[in-house]
Formats: C-alpha cells, sequence, structure tokens
C-alpha cells in the first residue's frame, strides 16, 4: 500500500476525494473549467478497501492538519479545498494560482 507522503510526492497536483461528496464535485467542475482535470490525480477513499481508505486518511489527515475531502496538494505541499478554490475564483485569482503552481 501506497503511503499518503508517498502518494503526494509521485503526483504533482493530487486531491484526496470520496465520489459522494459534493465538495469534492465542486472541485473537479473546478478544474474541468479551466481545463486542468487530467493532470489532477485523485485519491478516491470511498472506491479502496476500507482498511486501506482508513489508513490513508489518517495519514493525510496528519500531513494536512484535518479531516476533510477534498483536500487538495500541488508541487508536496497542501493547496487547500473546495474553499480555497471557491475564494480564489470568486477573486478572479484561480487563474493565478494555477499557473503559480505549474497547472496551467
Amino acid at each position: 500500500m501506497a503511503t499518503a507522503q508517498e502518494l503526494v510526492k509521485q503526483h504533482r497536483f493530487l486531491m484526496l476525494s470520496k465520489s459522494w461528496c459534493p465538495d469534492c464535485h465542486y472541485a473537479i467542475a473546478v478544474f474541468k473549467k479551466y481545463n486542468v482535470l487530467d493532470k489532477i490525480t485523485l485519491v478516491e477513499l470511498d472506491k479502496m478497501p476500507p482498511k486501506e481508505a482508513a489508513e490513508l486518511e489518517k495519514q493525510f489527515t496528519a500531513i494536512s492538519g484535518r479531516k476533510w475531502v477534498p483536500t487538495i496538494f500541488f508541487n508536496g505541499e497542501v493547496f487547500g479545498t473546495e474553499q480555497t478554490l471557491k475564494e480564489l475564483e470568486s477573486r478572479d485569482l484561480l487563474p493565478g494560482a494555477f499557473e503559480k503552481a505549474g497547472l496551467k
């Protein structure tokens, strides 16, 4: 089983998600809107074996400091959650943030 740290290191753009989560659907819609979804690796916890998912979620919580989906990582660092996307988009700062991260 890959650890959360390994996944963050291996994937430049990563989002911790659950397929039923409305906030995750919002984040995916934003990534689609800006044509960057194909660069984001989704880790769908609810589609993994329960034991593995629970362990990964615990590790991601330790890394990010909160138990929340979606949690988004850019370049090995926590970028934020759907709230981060909403805030940046409302201030028209999202394209610049994506460009700065190398996502665009």
